[in-house]
């Protein structure tokens, strides 16, 4: 497996390099610089005067977790994030009638002894198709500020498409969207299902940190982690994931090593052209029809 640097192909075969496991990087599109400076000039009015590096050193975790609970609903829904996020997409080369998208998501990482649950939770070694992701998922993730080896994320390379022990078979996603309605109330102690790997250590992390500005793709069967931040600065990010639907629909992606969570997140993804979402029938055709009283997509509640 290889981290490739703006990789020239067709977005079938950028595709196909991320379901085998390759890691990519983009540095030249234009729309991730928009992103980042729309996320830094929100980030600086909300923690203004303090620079949001430092920001942990000004609020507690309990002021923290709420600071964070009333901003991130806002960013995720702005009509401006949605649409740079589907420019960088279309500037990638993948085609908008055949994407589909999810919103994008700040992701906060504090220093370790600071609010590392609910909303600014330390992800543990895991792959996302663990909390019912599609298989076809790629995950787009992008630094607000300049990251270090100390407060980035990390993968585990050597097993892509190996079996590790998990608690994946504890996750449902129609349940998990039902405990997401708490997610911000979490601040000593992470209530929700994360899965992870179990006691896994593995010999050699493979570390990327792109610049701001630039955007790293892998795919969503992925084995990786947040570091624990001992860098002393927070650290922010953006992530959004897109499938194929062509390949959706021929069940063409990464291979699932290890995967026993039930439900499935792919109601979650919109139309990169019109925001249409697949067809319900559709859905339980590949993915098998939902309990009748599941919450099949997660609805924040309205202020």
């Amino acid at each position: 497996m290889a981290v490739h640097v703006d990789l020239q192909a067709s977005g079938d075969e950028l595709r196909q390099r991320l379901y085998d496991g390759h890691l990519l990087v983009m540095t030249r599109l234009p729309s991730v610089a928009q992103l980042v400076e729309h996320a830094r000039a929100q980030l600086t009015d909300l923690f203004a005067p303090h620079d949001p590096l430092h920001a942990h050193e000004h609020f507690s975790p309990e002021e923290m977790a709420k600071i964070l609970g009333g901003w991130k609903p806002r960013f995720i829904h702005d009509e401006r994030s949605k649409k740079l996020v589907r420019n960088i997409i279309e500037e990638t080369g993948f085609d908008a009638t055949e994407t589909h998208y999810d919103v994008p998501k700040p992701r906060t990482a504090f220093p370790v002894g600071h609010l590392t649950t609910g909303v600014a939770f330390a992800f543990p070694w895991h792959r996302d198709v663990w909390y019912s992701a599609p298989n076809q998922q790629l995950n787009w993730w992008l630094p607000v500020f300049p990251v270090r080896e100390t407060n980035a994320m990390s993968f585990d390379l050597d097993r892509f498409n190996a079996p590790v022990p998990n608690n994946s078979g504890d996750f449902d996603y129609y349940a998990n969207n039902v405990g997401r309605l708490s997610t911000a109330a979490s601040v000593r102690k992470e209530a929700q299902v994360r899965p992870g790997a179990t006691d896994h250590n593995p010999p050699n992390e493979q570390v990327v940190l792109p610049a701001p500005g630039q955007v790293l793709l892998f795919s969503g069967a992925h084995l990786h982690r947040s570091i624990p931040n001992t860098s002393g600065l927070a650290r922010y990010s953006i992530d959004f994931r897109t499938v194929h639907a062509p390949d959706v629909l021929a069940q063409k992606g990464a291979p699932l090593a290890d995967t026993y969570c039930t439900g499935t997140a792919i109601r979650d993804f919109i139309n990169v052209a019109d925001e249409s979402r697949f067809a319900e029938e559709t859905v339980v055709s590949l993915y098998g029809a939902p309990p009748a009283d599941a919450m099949l997509v997660f609805e924040a509640p309205k202020n």
